[in-house]
Order: C-alpha cells, then structure tokens, then sequence
C-alpha cells in the first residue's frame, strides 16, 4: 500500500563506510517493531514472490546474510551476489582482493558491519570498509570446508569446518587448545544461543561451551548430520538434520525427544521468527512452517506447485522488516506480510456474491454451494443454487437471488421466498428493500419489479425512469428512499412514485452507474469512470487528478472510524474521513492509500455481476470480492513499516562509460552529454512502492520525485555539483537523511584561470599592437610630410645657392677689385675690406645654412658637438660655462627628430645665453630604452612664462610646435627668480630612433631573425 497526492510533483573510505554503517544501523535498529508474518495466518496468506533464473537470480543459493547497511547477500556455488530488492548484483572483487575461490558454503554479517564469507573447500574472506581481506592456511585456517560461523558469549568469532571448529585470536584462526577439551574431529555446524553459550554438532555428539567456560562439554543428546540448530522462545534447542528431520533437544541431562511426527524427514535450514514461529527448509519437500497460534494443524507445508521457486530449499533469513527470504536451488523466494489476506474459497469458485452474516460472509458463486466464509477457513451450506446478488436489511436478514429464485436467510434459516417474476431464465442484478416491507429486485430480462404483501409489480410506467433498463445498483437512504443506479450516467431516487433527481450542481460523470452508499459524507455514487457523491442537496464529481485511481467502482463500504473504503479497477482504495473533501477540491490536497497486487489482492473488482463487491462484517472487518478471488482486511489492525530505508549511490556513468566513486566524490572530464546516476534504498518489503527524491545542487532548482533508481543529466557544465538522494519505504516513512556524492566536471580549456588570463594579455597585447601599429602610423605620415618638406628645402638650398650665395659672392669679388684700386692706408679701403669681412661672414652663414636645409648638418651626425658649436654662433656674448652630459648609448635617430631636437635646445641655450646672466648651462642628452630626452637646465635669473609667450615672443611656442612635430612633448621650469630655467623635451623611442629592420615582410623576418638569435644563447645555457 502507499499513500498518493494529485498534488506531489584508505581513510577517507574508511571514515565514510564507517559513517554510513552506523546511519544504516540507526534507520535499523527499529525493524523490531516492524510488520513481522502473522502467526494465525495459513503460509498461502502471505505475500509470496519468487524469484529465478529467469528473474535474474543466481541459481543454488547455499546461503543467506543482510549486512548493516540494508543489503541481501547470497552465496552460491557460483559467486556472492547482493540484492537491493530489485537488482541481483554479483560481487567480484579484482586484484589483490579477488576472492580466494568461487563457491560459497555460508556467509555471517555481524552486527557491527561487515560480511564474513565461508567457502567449500576451506578459505574466508572478511569484506568490510570498502575492502577485501582474505584468510587461508597461512593465517591458520584449515584446508576445508567452512560451514557456519558464529561468535560466542564473549566475543570470539568461530567457525566450524570439516576438520573441526577454530576461533579467530588476533587476526589468526586456531584450533581449540586441548585444554579446552574439544571431543570431535569436525565441526558441522554452531551456533550461540541467548545466554551466550556457543552449541557445536560434532561426527559423535553436540558439545557446549557455556559463556566464561574454559572446556567444552557433551550434550547427552543422539543427533545425527546436524546442518543448524536455533533456539525457541522458550529456549529450547532444535536441530535440522539432513538425516532425522527436525525436532527439539532436551536440555542437558534430560532425555531427548522425538522428531515431530509430521516434521519433515530431511531437513537443511532451521529458523524460529520473531513471533515464535517454526520454519524449517527441506532437500525436496519444500518449506514447512509450525506457528504456535495454529498448533492444532502442526506442520503446514508450501511447495513448488504453490508458487515456490523450489522443493530443493537450504538457508533461511529473517530480515529486520520481518520478511522472510529461503534460498533454493532455482533462485530465491521471499514471504512478505500483506494487510489484505486471501480467503480460502472451494477450488475453481467465480463470480462472487457477498453480504455479511455476523462475524463471517456469506459468498454465493454460479458453480457452487452457498458458502459460509471466515477468515482461514470457509462451510458449505445447504442452498446450492446459483446467487448472483445479495442484500442484508434492517433486521439481520440477508436476501439471496439467482435465477432459480428468492431466498432469505434468517437466523440461521432459509426460506425460500419466490421465483423470479418472469417466465425467461433471468440473473438478478440487484436487491434493495425499504421501510414499507417492499423487496426490490432488478433483473437483467430487464426490469425492475417489486414484491410487496406476496405479489409481484413491474415497474415500467415511472416518468424518468429508463424504459426497458434495470438498475445496476440499488440503495435505500436514511429517509427511506430507494436510489437507482443504471448504465450511462443515470442515477435517480424514487419518490412517492415518482423518478427525481433532487440535487443540483454538477451533471453526473461517472458512466455506467455500478456502486450506491450512503454514509455520514451523503450518498455515493461509483462508476466505470469514477466516483461522485450528493452531500446537501448538490452533486459534485471528484477531481480530475483523482479519477484515474477511482475508476471502476463496484463496492463502496465505511469502517467504523468513518473512513471511506472503494473497491475499483485500480484496487481497493481508502480515504480516510478527514481527506473526503480534498477528493472535491476542498481543504488540502487529495490523499488516499490505494491497496493492490502488491498488498495481496488477486484481479480487479468484478465491473458487471455481482454487485456489490464490498462488505463490512459485525467484526469490523472489512470483505472485497476480486474477479479472482475474496480479501479481508481489519481497518483496526493495518501493519505499518517503520524503517527508514538506507540510501546508497551505486555507479555514474558519462557517456556510457563508468566513472569510479572515490571518498564519496567523482572526477569528470570536460564536456560530459549524458551523465547518469544510479542509486537504491534498501527496503526489501515492497521495493516496487520506495518513492525517491533528489537535486543536483548546482542545476536542479528543486528536488525531482519519483520510483526510478537513477537520474539522467544532459550536459552538465563544469564545476562542482552535491547529488543529493532521499528515499521512502512502502508506507512513505522517509530517510531524509539519505546519500550524498559530490560531482566535479572538469572545464574546458577555454573555462580555465590560464587561459582566461592569455586572453587577457592577448588582448592587452593586441591593444598594444593597435597603438603600436597607430604609433607607427603617425610615424609614417610625419616622416612623409618631413620628406616633403626635406625636398622643399633642398629646392629652397639650391635656389639659395644659386642666387643668394653666388650674388654675395660675386659682390665679395666686387669689393675686393674695387679695394685693390686704393692704397692700403685708404681709410675707405679699410671700410671696403671691413664690408669684404662681413659679407664672407654672410656668405660663410648662409653656406652652412643650405648644408642644413639639405640635412647635412652636425647635429645629424652627433648631436652633443651640434650643440657645443653653438657656442661659436654667440658672436661675443658673455657666455657662461657649458657643461654636455650624455646618459646612455647614442644612437642613429630619425631626422626629423634630431632636427627638432637640435633646434629646441639651439633655441633654449642661446636664450641662456642673451637673457638668463647664467653661470652655468648643463645640457644631458638620454638614450633610453623607451624614449629620447634632451634637457638644458641654468643657473640664471629665469623668466615669467606670462611673459615668455606674449605677443610678439614666439621662442616658447616654436618650441612646443616642434616638439609636436617630432612626436614628442616639452616641458618648461622657471618663474622663480634665482633658480634658473629648464627645458625638458622627451620624444617616444617610435618617433625618435631608426628602425633597424626593413619596412614590410621583410622587417618581420629581420625581427624573428633577431628574436631567434637572442634565444639560442639562453638555449645553450
């Protein structure tokens, strides 16, 4: 059963397992309390479910074992498997931990975690903390077969071997010390019973080492092959003998009785459940079960032609939800508690009619007689007519109709009432009776006729009645008024003679009309395609979310807290009375609990006769009849499952292709398309009813629901992600607890830290070749317009040459031969050769400024002696001390910057000279890495700027142009008198310096050319 809602939408390993354990131990320790198999119960009435090859289960289960985290193990001749309740899984360790052989003889999980492995032919494996660790002859264990293991009173682990028993001291086995006197040569079986005391079937006898005993003493019992021993609520002993059966010991020193007259003749498994209850397995027979609360039938047996997966049956379990699992030679099979319990019914019995008689139901089939039914057992009474419909009245009287007639049982009578009122052979689909005495009876000839006072009416002349229908259903309400259920939607109510439907609301929608009752909620109303009810004066259909589960109702019943009980298509459903207005839309969402397969019941609810398919007996017990068979149920005893399931992350797979879990945590590379999580929570009552939830923290904005054990993720982006898992049993008790795995999906190359950071400097570099290439475009448009106007120049110096300076020299020639005509002492001689003077002067100036104006000056060649020969142009000023400091390696510059420069700093010192009264001029020149700079700093009185660029004073400005033409800035200091004035001009290196390379391709050559040999040394080094 489940309860729904339309409106649901190394170290570190170790640490882990250990934290795990102890969770699974805690959701554990309760499943005392948890639903165990009901001892008054027939073995047929439990929830069978049997497992086989077929199903994926191992075939030769030898034995059984659930560890603390939830798991059933199976060990077989063929592997260890481990099942969650849906999956065989086979566990292969590989490696160094792979198993030391292949078929399994036992298996112990002790309580503290852990799973011990015992195997044919000698070896032991203990497999706990995510590890494998092995024992063998090196470590003391024998060469043979390990057949039980156990732990005594005071903690010792044992276990019995064909060559004797030997106990694990210190992570190694030994044999018993002599002194312990052990009397046998093989140890068959053990086993430790409450008080501590170990109990060990030798070849000659049963022996005991009581709890703080230092020797072994001797049962004086005669057992034969013992293949295990348990111990009785009572505290008796039994053994199961593959030779003797299955029979109790005496206590020691008492005679030991006989085996059960009716026990089983060979015998392998043995186990008391928690209610007391004897289950033995056999080599052949099946299972055979002897239950304290059925001591009058001894042992009952359940075999292969009941359902089990084999007669040929070894270990048996009892799991701590109280189910019970056998282990056969076919597979595995699991008995199960189910609140719904089948009722014996005669073999072949169909089609059931059913009301209540008292404490038991009464059942009448078409094949056979009139059966008085109870709980284990059913009574055949003397009406063996067919009885297709039944009705109990307000008396106690029960009404019985088939084709053959009317019957009312009362008091433990029949009487036969009447034959049908038509002449036709007829089934009777209905039987209602109202408080004037009337029976009503609806045929399937059809029609609808009352018998009132001994005489029979056809009813076919009411206004709104169906012409030619009969009712499906019939109910009489608390005001006596008889309501009519027919195919199609029709439901009226008669009334003084009359067809009414007195309620208002919504138009029925239920289909054909197949269940009437009436409770405290008002009158309701089932059909094929749903349920309504007419609750003061209104009818409402229920929800839509709902119908589907409410679907096909043929029986409607109420137990006696007021809840609602229908029997549809889709099972028996309960609402309880607090949860009827949420199936309408009223407070709260629609809950149910819906009963099924699952919880023991065989087919649907019959959908056309016999109707009703729901009774409710004096006991409170709760009857509903299948198309295959009859359940029953107490509302007052429903057994619920407390324990909260363990959840466990099973594997992730990318891509198809798994991905190892380590700590907890899974590593997974870049770009994954599908990645898939499988998961499973150990409930192994109902595992088909264990609801999960989960999130992906990081892409999930809520938790996803649902029955599915894995979750499937479409390319998840890189980072880091917590799967989160939660899971419920059967009855919706959650661990909300649940598992954890933290995902981590690699980024792509273009998602990491480095390579954000190259496109960072790739973009700061391309930025920088932007005004690089920028840089070189100004250059490029400068060095074009100083071409142009170099060859201004050179025209401006040709003219010169040929006008200005032959003109001047042509006068010079002049003067000379006129002042050769006079004599020496002629003062207008010495005027001439004064004019001749001055006009060489002239002509000397002029010379040297066409050799500038075609860039073949000084200056172009070194700069620092260009500068220092402007001291000759001082033409006897008082010329203070000029100092010329040079930082760093001169270098070729470009002309247009040596030109500017050479002209700013000509400018700036001959205005030291005229205007400053300086001591001193220093003038540094600096070769730097990044830029050129040029400096001329003196002592003098220094100026006002103001002043400096007033009208008509154009050295400050002409500085500024030129160094704008020469791509560079200047930077005047004065106007403080007494601390002199400093002309400071820097050009960048791409303005001021020749390029070493050629322009174009060819200079990208010469640039990896140099780069290449300036990584060679470092490469040699």
């Amino acid at each position: 059963m489940r309860w729904r809602s339309a409106a649901r939408a190394g170290r570190g390993a170790m640490m882990t397992y250990i934290l795990r354990s102890l969770v699974c131990a805690f959701l554990l320790l309760i499943a005392g309390s948890a639903g165990a198999l009901d001892p008054a119960r027939e073995v047929g009435q439990f929830h069978h479910t049997a497992w086989t090859v077929n199903q994926g289960a191992p075939g030769q289960v030898t034995a059984l074992a659930q560890t603390a985290d939830g798991y059933l193990w199976l060990g077989t001749e063929i592997g260890l498997y481990r099942f969650d309740g849906v999956r065989f899984t086979r566990f292969a360790p590989t490696g160094t931990e792979a198993f030391p052989a292949t078929s399994v003889s036992t298996l112990y999980a002790p309580p503290g975690g852990g799973l011990w492995v015992g195997f044919r032919y000698g070896g032991v494996s203990l497999i706990e903390g995510g590890h494998v660790r092995h024992y063998g002859q090196a470590d003391g264990l024998p060469t043979s077969t390990v057949y039980r293991f156990a732990e005594d009173g005071s903690g010792r682990l044992w276990a019995a071997t064909f060559t004797g028993p030997v106990m694990l001291h210190a992570r190694r086995w030994q044999r018993p010390p002599a002194a312990m006197a052990y009397p046998g040569r093989q140890g068959r079986t053990l086993f430790t019973d409450r008080d501590g005391t170990l109990w060990v079937a030798t070849e000659i006898g049963m022996v005991v080492l009581r709890r703080g005993a230092a020797t072994f003493e001797r049962v004086p019992a005669v057992v034969g092959r013992v293949s295990q021993i348990a111990q009785a609520p009572d505290g008796a002993i039994w053994v199961a003998e593959a030779d003797g059966g299955v029979r109790a010991l005496a206590a020691p020193g008492t005679a030991s009785p006989n085996a059960q007259p009716d026990a089983p003749a060979a015998s392998a498994g043995l186990l008391f459940d928690r209610d007391g209850v004897l289950w033995a397995t056999t080599l052949g027979t099946g299972l055979v079960r002897r239950s304290p609360a059925r001591a009058a039938e001894g042992f009952e047996s359940f075999r292969r032609r009941d359902g089990l997966s084999s007669d040929y049956l070894q270990p048996l379990l009892e799991d701590r939800e109280g189910n019970l699992w056998v282990g056969s030679s076919r597979g595995l099979d699991r008995f199960r508690h189910a609140n719904l319990v089948q009722v014996p019914m005669p073999e072949g019995a169909q089609d059931f009619a059913i009301a209540a008689d008292g404490d038991a139901l009464l059942v009448g089939t078409r094949n056979h007689a009139l059966q008085r039914v109870q709980m284990d057992s059913w009574l055949a009474l003397p009406l063996r007519s067919a009885i297709t419909a039944m009705h109990r009245d307000a008396e106690g009287g029960t009404w019985l109709g088939g084709p053959e007639g009317l019957w009312r049982l009362h008091g433990g009578r029949f009487e036969e009432v009447s034959g049908l009122p038509v002449a036709l052979r007829s089934g009777v689909q209905a039987i209602a009776t109202t408080p004037d005495g009337a029976v009503w009876l609806s045929l399937n000839t059809p029609g609808l006729h009352r018998l009132y006072q001994g005489r029979w009416t056809h009813l076919q002349d009411i206004a709104d009645l169906p012409s030619n229908g009969s009712p499906l259903a019939m109910q009489v309400d608390a005001g006596g008024r008889l309501w009519l259920g027919f195919a199609r939607n029709i439901a009226v109510v008669l009334e003084h003679g009359k067809a009414v439907t007195p309620w208002t609301g919504e138009p029925l929608d239920v289909g054909n009309v197949t269940a009437l009752f009436e409770d405290a909620h008002g009158m309701w109303i089932g059909g094929e395609r749903g349920l309504a009810r007419v609750s003061g004066g209104r009818l409402r259909n229920v929800l839509v979310d709902v119908r589907e589960d409410l679907r096909g109702i043929s029986g409607i019943v109420a137990d006696a807290a007021g809840d609602v009980w229908f029997n549809g298509a889709r099972g028996v459903v309960r609402v309880r009375a607090g949860d009827v207005a949420g199936l309408f839309g009223g407070h709260g969402s629609p809950r149910y609990e819906r009963f099924n397969a699952l919880d023991a019941l065989p087919g649907i609810a019959a959908q056309f006769r016999p109707l009703p398919t729901a009774a409710r007996t004096d006991d409170g017990r709760l009857w509903f009849a299948t198309t295959s068979g009859l359940v029953s149920i107490d509302p007052r005893q429903i057994v619920r499952n407390p324990v909260a399931p363990p959840v466990e992350v099973l594997s992730v797979t990318v891509d198809g292709a798994a991905v190892p879990i380590r700590d907890g945590q899974v590593q997974l590379p870049a770009g994954p398309r599908n990645l898939r999580i499988r998961y499973t929570a150990l409930s192994l009552s109902i595992p088909e009813r264990v609801r999960f939830r989960y999130q992906l923290d990081g892409l999930d904005s809520q938790w996803m629901e649902g029955a599915a054990r894995s979750a499937l993720y479409n390319a998840p982006g890189s980072g880091r992600y917590v799967f989160r898992v939660r899971a419920s049993n059967n009855d919706g008790v959650w661990n909300e607890q649940g598992a954890e795995l933290v995902v981590t999906v690699a980024p792509h190359y273009w998602e990491t830290g480095w390579f954000r950071v190259l496109c960072v400097v790739a973009a700061a570099a391309l930025l920088w070749l932007l005004y690089l290439a920028r840089l070189r475009q100004l250059a490029a448009r400068i060095r074009t317009r100083l071409d142009e106007r170099h060859r201004e120049r050179e025209r401006i110096a040709r003219e010169l040459h040929d006008t200005l300076l032959q003109s001047t020299q042509g006068l010079i020639l002049r003067l000379h031969a006129s002042s050769r005509k006079l004599a020496p002492t002629d003062p207008v001689r010495l005027e001439l050769e004064a004019a001749m003077t001055m006009a060489e002067r002239v002509g000397a100036d002029g010379r040297e400024r066409v050799r500038g104006l075609r860039g073949d000056v000084d200056h172009a060649r070194d700069l620092g002696a260009a500068l220092m020969a402007v001291l000759d142009e001082s033409h006897g000023l008082d010329t203070p001390v000029v100092r010329l400091v040079v930082e760093g390696t001169p270098r070729p510059m470009q002309r247009c910057a040596s030109e500017e420069a050479y002209m700013i700093g000509r400018e700036a010192m001959l205005n030291a000279f005229r205007h400053a009264k300086a001591g001193t001029v220093q003038v540094s020149l600096g070769y730097g890495r990044h830029a050129f700079r040029l400096r001329v700093d003196d002592d003098g009185i220094g100026f006002s700027q103001e002043a400096g660029t007033a009208e008509g004073h154009w050295g400050l400005a002409g500085m500024h142009e030129r160094a704008a033409r020469a791509g560079g800035t200047v930077a005047i200091r004065s106007g403080r008198p007494g601390r002199g004035t400093g002309i400071d001009l820097q050009i960048p290196a791409a303005f001021a310096w020749e390029s070493p390379y050629r322009p174009g391709f060819a200079g990208l050559r010469d640039r990896v050319r140099a780069a290449l040999k300036r990584l060679r040394p470092a490469a040699r080094g």
